[in-house]
């Protein structure tokens, strides 16, 4: 993205964004590997000299109400009241869930989506879970736990009771883009437009290629925001190839087993991956741990794993079966996570001896 943007500066100047200097974004979240935020450092310093304009991080932090004092004292607030009661939730099974989708997604007047709803509520038969109220000791263990840390992935999962899944991504959402948002704001109730340029590929997912290259938004005062894909329909080998065009070194994760570099690691993370991951950055996996275990003690259930527990094989109720070194345990294992695999263990023995080798999925090694 940002050599697209530096390509189209080169052939149009400032002409080609609005006559006015574009301003590059990126949130950071906490939860980061190093080597991408030393990447970061190092992309911002090449655009500076290239250009005169730097990369600027924004953060859930800067955001009023999101993860500060303010925020935590709501959730403590609430807290007690709301764990001292039963709790009751539906478990929709898979039909039902479907039908409300498609209630959502249908395009309804107020009133037809209100009795849309209903109607759908009424029809539901699916099983209650019920929560029996918490116990004082954890609910004071909790409260004594629910204060900001400054690290937004964590004081978000913190005031959430639980890690981001993989139908409630609040990490994207509320990490990424209310922060980029927050910086943005100023400009939109000015009423100026903005055109944001986003990274996103088809190819990366089935519910990005759902996504429009272009999307448009008016705002109430008529300023118009733009989503815009420039390389929506790019492969990654575009991606990298036009990186190499302008000189810039790939990020060093691609090299060492990670297809994905924004986090440390995702909650989409592949089962190879997470295992290179283990293996080249133990001090992560330990600080994963740590933040597992801060979570557990602000969650009604006592427990909380980064990645989502059906992930890993287990007993449905077994809501610890993912916590990271289980997980870890299990992306050791061949086909079926129920025996560890020979070849595995050899490639550990590889790298105890020899040192850990090149692996890019998208041919980078040379």
């Amino acid at each position: 993205m940002l050599c697209k943007a530096i390509e189209r500066m080169d052939h149009k100047g400032l002409a080609g964004f609005g006559n006015m200097p574009p301003r590059f974004l990126a949130a950071d979240n906490g939860h980061e590997n190093p080597i991408t935020l030393e990447h970061i450092d190092y992309l911002s310093s090449w655009l500076q000299q290239r250009t005169g304009l730097s990369i600027e991080i924004c953060s859930a932090n800067d955001v009023p109400g999101l993860t500060d004092e303010a925020a935590f004292a709501r959730k403590r607030a609430m807290l007690r009241e709301e764990w001292s009661k039963e709790k009751r939730r539906k478990r929709h099974r898979g039909e039902c869930s479907r039908r409300r989708e498609a209630i959502n997604r249908a395009k309804l007047d107020p009133a037809e989506l209100a009795e849309a709803k209903a109607a759908w509520r009424a029809a539901c038969d699916c099983p209650v879970m019920v929560s029996p109220p918490v116990p004082d000791d954890l609910i004071e263990q909790a409260l004594a736990h629910l204060y900001p840390t400054r690290i937004p992935f964590l004081d978000i999962a913190m005031l959430h009771g639980r890690f981001p899944g993989t139908k409630t991504r609040f990490c994207t959402d509320e990490t990424k883009l209310v922060p980029m948002m927050h910086r943005k704001q100023p400009l939109l109730a000015e009423g100026v437009s903005i055109v944001e340029w986003i990274g996103e590929r088809a190819d990366e997912s089935a519910a990005r290629a759902k996504k429009l290259p272009i999307q448009s938004k008016r705002h109430p005062n008529g300023a118009r925001q733009v989503l815009y894909r420039p390389i929506f329909r790019w492969t990654a080998a575009d991606a990298f190839a036009i990186s190499d065009r302008f000189g810039l070194r790939h990020n060093p994760l691609y090299t060492m087993g990670m297809s994905r570099v924004g986090c440390s690691t995702c909650i989409m993370v592949k089962k190879r991956e997470l295992r290179m991951w283990a293996m080249r950055f133990p001090a992560e996996v330990d600080r994963v741990r740590e933040w597992e275990r801060l979570v557990a003690l602000v969650s009604r259930r006592t427990a909380a794993s980064l990645l989502p527990a059906p992930m890993v094989p287990g007993a449905a109720d077994d809501h610890g079966r993912a916590v990271i070194d289980k997980a870890v345990e299990w992306s050791r294992t061949g086909k079926g996570g129920r025996n560890y695999d020979l070849l595995i263990e050899l490639e550990q023995r590889q790298a105890d001896e020899d040192g850990l080798f090149c692996e890019s999925e998208y041919g980078l090694c040379e």
